[in-house]
């Protein structure tokens, strides 16, 4: 591991430039397509070309009580040119596997679509709770599962433990062709840059935004995509817009300026939940029409965010 690191020590001025200046010389993957369809980037390894705004499944997704809207927005969200969609067994308690359902019940083939679990054992993911899930989703298999909220290494010990771990069962599962591709998320970039070096994950889930909210470790953003460039793992930017009930926008960052931030790195996709019709036109939108930022720009909005001072 320690050998790992010092490489990566050697070669982050290199790295650093191409998130930084040279961001030009990727601008061919971050154009706007020609006839104002969603762009898209490969997702690392699984070779899978992610819409780069993707739907979250908190929000009015997870809303039990909500299911029309819920089932509308995922709809158009489809119709837009989105085609991959988050969600969690934790979301809404089940809510948001149970609305992004009733889609895939006749939409399945459009979307890449995931969900996340929290269990750190792999008796309690096979005593029926990844089932459950699939039930919910009203499908066979997911295309990528995240073992979620992995904040630290005692956490990523117990669930990559070769006896007892979630990984054992998640591994069962991917062998019967019910997962398709498994990752990791987590709000610790140096507890997902550990995760990568001690297992061979397809992706990785992380915070990114120009306030740095709920984002542990942000100075080790450039070592994470790094080694994910290393081991062509694809990368999945979440709370682009905050979280934990902190939000950019109270910070003056516009909407705008925190997806072409977070999309200014070699991210496959910005996954955002949205509340509301008019919010899921507006994203896609923004994201059809991306550009950009070169490497001051987004110092400067990080300075604007009150990440740190200019």
């Amino acid at each position: 591991m320690m050998k790992g690191m010092k490489r990566r020590k050697f070669l982050k001025a290199a790295v650093s430039t191409a998130l930084g200046v040279t961001l030009g010389g990727a601008r061919a993957s971050f154009a706007v397509a020609a006839n104002g369809s969603m762009p898209t980037r490969r997702l690392g390894k699984t070779g899978y070309d992610a819409s780069i705004f993707s739907l979250g499944g908190m929000f009015t997704i997870e809303e039990r009580d909500n299911r029309d809207e819920a089932v509308a927005i995922i709809n158009r969200a489809l119709d837009l040119g989105v085609n991959y969609i988050d969600s969690a067994e934790a979301y809404g308690d089940g809510g948001s596997e149970l609305n992004i359902g009733e889609v895939m019940r006749s939409r399945r083939d459009e979307v890449f679509l995931t969900t996340k679990t929290r269990e750190r054992k792999a008796e309690k993911i096979a005593a029926e709770l990844f089932d459950n899930s699939l039930e919910r989703l009203q499908t066979d298999h997911v295309d990528l599962y995240f073992c979620h909220g992995v904040h630290t290494s005692e956490v990523l010990d117990e669930t990559l433990d070769r006896e007892t771990g979630a990984i054992t069962a998640i591994e069962k599962f991917r062998d019967q062709g019910r997962i398709r591709h498994i990752g990791i998320s987590s709000h610790s970039t140096a507890l997902l840059i550990e995760a990568l070096e001690r297992y061979d994950f397809d992706c990785v889930f992380v915070t990114l935004n120009p306030a740095r909210l709920v984002m542990n470790g942000p100075d080790n953003v450039t070592d994470l995509f790094e080694i994910a460039r290393e081991k062509d793992v694809g990368v999945v930017a979440m709370k682009v817009i905050g979280g934990g009930g902190a939000r950019i926008l109270e910070k003056g960052v516009a909407i705008e300026q925190a997806m072409r931030y977070a999309l200014s790195f070699p991210v496959a996709t910005a996954n955002i939940g949205v509340s509301t019709m008019e919010q899921l036109e507006e994203d896609v939108r923004l994201a059809k029409a991306f550009t950009p930022l070169n490497a001051e720009e987004r110092r400067q909005l990080e300075v604007q965010a009150g990440a740190h001072n200019a």
